[in-house]
């Protein structure tokens, strides 16, 4: 294909993509969507053919780019089953379009943009009393700077991150009365996440049977005791161990990923193995916050580093957010337990094998992107204090002090007439 072909087939597919985008936010009931989504997909689509050609990082691009090229010409051989799944799809569009990596990008702007769908749809049924703007959770989602260079990057990440949340909004859709259609959806797309990210696919299983046991529960008794969610946890958790040692990663295979993952410039915790299972459930939850939070200072040697620090920085102050708003707002329990049990099998999954902090800022956009779900009534916070400060509406803390002021004024004058009742009567 001539230099030329492959310009208008970039822009049929830029077109193509523009179109399914315009039409998604056609009907989709989600207020100043369209705009932002349109605005941040133009971006994605700047960056894919401006920012990152001039990147000196290449990712995985080429092993990408080589195994849908192979699967195109029918030479493909063998490779990593999940870059073949990805592959397959990465074919299927070369072949309507052009066999260039930005045509693929310019799909995964379209899928990072439609991701906010099924993320509005978790934050509204996790925090049903919470009916104001959801305008800046949406542009955290959209625009978070280092997940929005990631989800543009022409690999799986985008797609993978689309079909996980779906999936998650589908299956808190089938736990409802007379929802259970959805799981007609669910599980063909689970199939599909399956393919390209498995153990995101074993995370949302966890997930489903914890959700499963409260219902069994909340059948029972209308409260969830504490002994009941520790019932919960606890059997969730011995089934997430049994699926990661028996199906995921075996014993060996769990070192030998995290030794494969240390090397690089981002490698934290090096030199580490596991001699036993105990040390593997012993070690977890410190490697599940360097997973979630790294890198830390002493980590910083490069630019790159240390833009991946501040986003580290944004992600605590993310947390603290997500574990005040579910302790005082009255998340619905159903819901909060799910997301909670994904997030945290998650992270601990992740963290026992990842060793590299750059692979980890694309493994945990999915569990940044929950902490803003979790973190809706904080957000909503700031979205007014920042509408306030730039004068969109009138600020609040005005009412607050003429009340303020009428109570002092009040006591004050209280005070006066006890002093002069006092007085006379003497």
């Amino acid at each position: 294909m001539s230099p030329n072909q492959s310009i208008h087939m970039a822009v049929l597919a830029f077109g193509v993509a523009f179109i399914v985008l315009l039409l998604a936010t056609q009907y989709i009931d989600i207020p100043q969507y369209r705009p932002a989504a349109v605005v941040a997909f133009l971006s994605h689509v700047f960056v894919t053919f401006v920012v990152l050609p001039r990147l000196p990082y290449k990712w995985d691009i080429p092993q990408f780019h080589q195994t849908a090229s192979e699967i195109v010409a029918g030479t493909f051989s063998s490779g990593s089953p999940t870059v073949s799944s990805f592959g397959g799809f990465q074919a299927l569009v070369y072949t309507v379009f052009s066999s260039q990596p930005e045509t693929i990008a310019v799909f995964n702007s379209l899928f990072a943009v439609l991701t906010i769908i099924p993320i509005s749809y978790l934050a509204y049924h996790l925090y049903p009393s919470r009916t104001e703007s959801h305008l800046g959770l949406m542009l955290i989602v959209l625009f978070a700077p280092l997940q929005f260079l990631f989800l543009t990057v022409p690999m799986r990440d985008a797609l993978s991150v689309l079909l996980f949340f779906t999936i998650l909004s589908l299956i808190l859709s089938a736990l409802r009365p007379q929802q259970l259609k959805s799981v007609l959806v669910a599980i063909p797309l689970w199939g599909m996440l399956y393919q390209v990210r498995p153990e995101l696919s074993f995370v949302l299983v966890l997930g489903t049977i914890a959700s499963a046991i409260v219902k069994v529960v909340r059948t029972i008794s209308d409260d969830l005791s504490l002994t009941s969610l520790v019932a919960v946890f606890g059997t969730v958790g011995a089934i997430g161990f049994g699926l990661f040692a028996e199906l995921l990663y075996s014993f060996e295979r769990s070192n030998a990923q995290m030794t494969g993952r240390s090397s690089g410039g981002a490698v934290y915790l090096d030199g580490m193995e596991y001699t036993s299972w105990f040390d593997f459930l012993l070690a977890a939850p410190a490697r599940a916050l360097y997973f979630q939070f790294a890198p830390f200072p002493l980590h910083v040697e490069s630019v790159f580093h240390i833009l991946g620090f501040s986003v580290s920085v944004a992600l605590i102050v993310l947390f603290v957010a997500a574990g005040r708003s579910l302790y005082e707002c009255s998340p619905d329990e159903t819901t909060a337990l799910f997301l909670i049990v994904v997030y945290i099998a998650g992270i601990v999954g992740y963290g026992t094998i990842n060793s590299n902090f750059g692979t980890n800022v694309r493994h945990r956009i999915v569990f940044d992107f929950l902490l803003v779900v979790f973190a809706l009534p904080v957000i909503q916070q700031w979205e007014l204090l920042i509408r306030e400060w730039l004068g969109i509406i009138p600020r609040q803390c005005d009412d607050r002090d003429k009340k303020h002021r009428k109570t002092q004024e009040f006591d004050r004058s209280l005070h006066t007439r006890t002093q002069d009742s006092e007085e006379t009567s003497q």
